[in-house]
């Protein structure tokens, strides 16, 4: 069974009208570009999966539980997660770990002069990174994963177009996200984390894995199209040399979509229908 992303748990944060506003735009509006291309790689999370306000809501109820027992830090510190602001600038399309470093670094935790306390600040990473991990799966295995109509839409096209389509996340659980959410049959080729060549390298956006998904789809970078959510798979991508890399910005942040642009975006996109070829 397929869930789509309007049907929301209890960790979904409010996406006002713009889950909806690809919907207004339609396959006759303009040609799709993807069309000309001989394959397709997609972003899992952000463009299929809904997974964002999930993990953001994972994290929000993480982080509240470690300030309220940190009472010896001061409030300023201590000030609640914010599941919007704080998910997206430390923690959209990077690895968690380094997430959560970033985001205790910029509270203050601990402080920067003490290097001696960086050993046992590596331990509260791997605490709060596990905790997250509890909530996230817990929600995933009673709720499943949303996912983005749009998305099984795009797929769906152009595979009729015998285009075919990889999914990839650096995520080590991209099969099992798919599998919950009820559409990994969709892909022809699905890569994550666990297909790295050095499993303990960085568990960001890795260009490897774009090249292992062009490599299982049998086609060549000039010629793949590049689909993906986060400023980061952007920079990925363009390292690669695909021949067209789109961004998408679901939310319609201008500031979201110039960041897109300058890690060497070909095209921002608020919506997948804006791709989706006539059929």
């Amino acid at each position: 069974m397929v869930t789509t992303s309007a049907q929301q748990g209890p960790f979904a944060l409010s996406h006002g009208a713009t889950a909806h506003r690809s919907a207004l735009i339609t396959a006759e509006t303009r040609p799709s570009p993807l069309i000309r291309y001989h394959a397709l790689i997609v972003g899992i999370e952000g463009v299929v999966t809904d997974t964002a306000r999930i993990h953001a809501g994972a994290w929000q109820r993480t982080f509240d539980t470690f300030f309220r027992r940190a009472e010896h830090l001061p409030r300023h510190i201590t000030r609640p997660f914010d599941p919007d602001g704080d998910f997206r600038r430390f923690f959209q399309g990077r690895a968690r770990a380094d997430g959560v470093q970033a985001f205790l670094s910029a509270r203050g935790i601990p402080p920067p002069e003490d290097e001696g306390a960086w050993a046992s600040a590596s331990r509260t990473v791997r605490t709060l990174v596990a905790q997250e991990d509890r909530l996230f799966d817990a929600y995933m295995q009673r709720h499943g994963v949303p996912v983005w109509p749009d998305s099984l839409r795009l797929v769906g096209a152009m595979r009729r177009h015998a285009v075919p389509v990889a999914a990839v996340s650096a995520s080590r659980r991209a099969h099992a996200l798919l599998a919950a959410a009820g559409v990994q049959h969709r892909f022809d080729v699905v890569v994550d984390g666990r297909d790295r060549a050095r499993p303990r390298h960085s568990a960001g956006p890795d260009p490897a894995l774009l090249r292992e998904a062009v490599r299982r789809l049998r086609a060549t970078p000039l010629r793949t199209a590049v689909v993906v959510a986060a400023p980061a798979w952007v920079t990925a991508a363009r390292r690669c040399g695909f021949g067209l890399v789109v961004g998408l910005d679901r939310a319609g942040r201008a500031e979201y979509a110039g960041e897109l642009y300058e890690r060497g975006a070909g095209h921002v996109v608020g919506g997948l229908a804006e791709l989706i070829p006539a059929t």
